[in-house]
């Protein structure tokens, strides 16, 4: 006995942050990402999510950017990019999956204008999108798997083939 109350006390003094918590502000932090998303009219709140030295990628145009070239890529405030009047909210979240330290939300974007053309096949338009968090609950790294629109994907593909020929 007199060997294991040191065992004991050992194990209630290091008493770990439960994975409850962690997790929960992971889940707060992610909600609060694609509350934020849906929504696209607070810019500045949708920026502040990121931690300073986060890191984002889009797979499918090979992009990796730093906090300020994520902001000039992203660019909410582009005047070409405009709503849907019919869908006030800019996706549907269908799936969020939660680790202590890490979030994947799936779904698909709702009809939308760009450059006056309208966009609303929504079955051609899904998004799978991985986020990191710190222990703030900021994002640390984002990743964006997103099905765009033929257009989109045709620019990307002529600009990946340029690419492999040089």
């Amino acid at each position: 006995m007199k060997r294991a109350l040191p065992i004991l006390l050992f194990l209630f003094a290091c008493d770990p942050q439960p994975v409850e918590t962690t997790t929960s502000i992971v889940e707060e932090s992610a909600k609060r990402f694609f509350d934020f998303y849906k929504t696209r009219d607070n810019w500045e709140g949708f920026q502040d999510l990121y931690a300073d030295d986060m890191v984002f990628e889009d797979v499918i145009f090979r992009f990796t950017y730093n906090k300020k070239e994520f902001i000039d890529f992203y660019n909410w405030p582009d005047s070409l990019l405009s709503k849907h009047p019919d869908y006030p909210e800019v996706l549907v979240l269908q799936d969020l999956a939660l680790t202590d330290s890490s979030a994947v939300g799936r779904g698909y974007f709702t009809p939308f204008y760009y450059d006056g053309r309208l966009h609303d096949d929504w079955r051609n338009m899904q998004f799978t999108m991985w986020l990191y968090f710190n222990q703030e609950g900021k994002i640390t790294k984002h990743i964006d798997w997103i099905e765009y629109p033929p257009d989109f994907l045709k620019q990307a593909g002529e600009s990946l083939l340029a690419e492999e020929k040089n």
